[in-house]
Parts: structure tokens; sequence; C-alpha cells
């Protein structure tokens, strides 16, 4: 029997919530999030239940985007799956924001390189080979200047076409397109975030976390934000430029 999932992704300005059975879509729905996650993810959760005719009692398996992302939407999102998944009883899954951007990607060539804007000048990162069934991690997630980024990614990869896309993209499109050698490819302006959805469908391939072992979940956070950071928080070991 399929599972009924329940998948949040609160890493974007845009945010999303589906609910599947398997990787069926039953109902999803894209938010804006920029006037705070705290604020607009959970009247989209309790629409989109709504919509589908289920039950948080009825969901078999909760999906989280942890990262790396918006600091505020990751932890809004990671701590509401794992408060529905504590009354539930049910296990959680997490899904890497660049993992999902690169599933999402329909380019005909093998590497994709995704990308978030950061801030502060830095986009995230990773490097993916897509030529398989499902992204194959080549460069694992890690913070960059946009006039670097080339350098570190043709010195894994020198062979074979780029695809560069994502918001990071948006923001940095000129320095991006001139670091770049000839031939990479780069994706339309005005990216948008991929569905929640398809974070279910990811999320299906891999282990969830029991609801017991909850507190070992934590978001992926590549650099510490401008607050100070929980001392519980995990960095990624390599974060940074």
């Amino acid at each position: 029997m399929k599972p009924l999932v329940l998948a949040l992704d609160a890493s974007h300005m845009m945010g999303s919530v589906a609910v599947t059975k398997g990787s069926d879509p039953l109902h999803e729905i894209i938010f804006d999030a920029s006037d705070t996650h705290s604020a607009t993810l959970m009247p989209a959760v309790d629409e989109c239940l709504a919509e589908a005719g289920v039950e948080i009692k009825d969901i078999d398996l909760f999906v989280t985007v942890i990262g790396p992302g918006s600091f505020t939407g990751l932890r809004i999102g990671l701590a509401t799956v794992k408060g529905f998944a504590a009354v539930a009883r049910r296990p959680v899954a997490a899904v890497g924001s660049l993992e999902l951007i690169a599933a999402d990607t329909t380019f005909d060539g093998a590497f994709i390189v995704p990308l978030i804007d950061a801030r502060r000048g830095e986009v995230y990162t990773a490097m993916y080979d897509i030529s398989g069934d499902m992204p194959a991690e080549i460069l694992p997630p890690f913070a960059s200047a946009p006039g670097s980024l080339a350098a570190r990614i043709t010195a894994t990869r020198n062979d074979g076409d780029i695809f560069v896309c994502g918001s990071g993209l948006n923001s940095y499109r000129a320095e991006l397109e001139e670091t770049f050698p000839a031939g990479t490819r780069f994706g339309i302006p005005d990216w948008i975030p991929p569905s929640a959805g398809l974070a279910a469908t990811l999320a299906l391939e891999r282990d969830a976390v029991p609801y017991k072992e909850l507190s070992a979940l934590e978001p992926l956070y590549i650099r510490p934000p401008d607050a100070k950071l929980p001392s519980s928080a995990k960095l990624r070991p390599g974060g940074g430029r």
C-alpha cells in the first residue's frame, strides 16, 4: 500500500506543502512566505490537508526540506514536522534543498550546479550527476562567492555539460556567466523553487527517522547566521568558501 505523505518546504521565500499517496499528488499549495514562515506555513498545511481530505492522524510519513536555505524557514519547517510526527507517532524523512533543485531539472546533460542565494554576497551550492534515476552528489553543499565558484566546479569536473540554475543565478547571473567556461548552460530568469510534492517522491527512496529519534534530526546549516546559533546546531564540515 502506498504511504500517505505530508511534505513541507520552507527553505525559500516561496514555500510549498503537499499531500501525496506515494508519489501521486493529492493536493499541493505554493505560498508566499515573505511575511514570515511562522505566519504562512500552518495555514497552508491546514488548507492542503483539508483539500486532500485527510487529517494529520492519517499521515504515514512526514517530509521536510532541511536546507541549506532560510535559517528561520528551516527551523520552522523542521519543528512543524517534528511536532506532527511526535503526536502521530510517525517517522520523518529529510531532503536537501539543493538535491531537490537538481531533481527538478529537466536538462539533458549530466551535471547540475544548483544555487540558492545565501545573501552576504554568497550562494549555497553543490554539484550533482543526474544521469541516473536520482541525483548523485559529486560535490556536497557549500557556500561560495559567485566569482570563485566556477574554479571549484571545473576543478572537480572538467568534462561533460554543466547546467547552473536556482535563485543564486537570479541574483548573480552576470558574474556567473562571465566566470564559467564556454558551453556552460544557465537556467531561465525568475526561477521558481521545486514543489514539496517532489520532496515527497525523493523521500520515499531513503530511510526515515523514527519518531522516537527525532531529536537527532537538525537543519543543514552551511555557515552560521547573523544571529548566534543554538549550541546544538550542526554545521556541515568544510562549509564556507
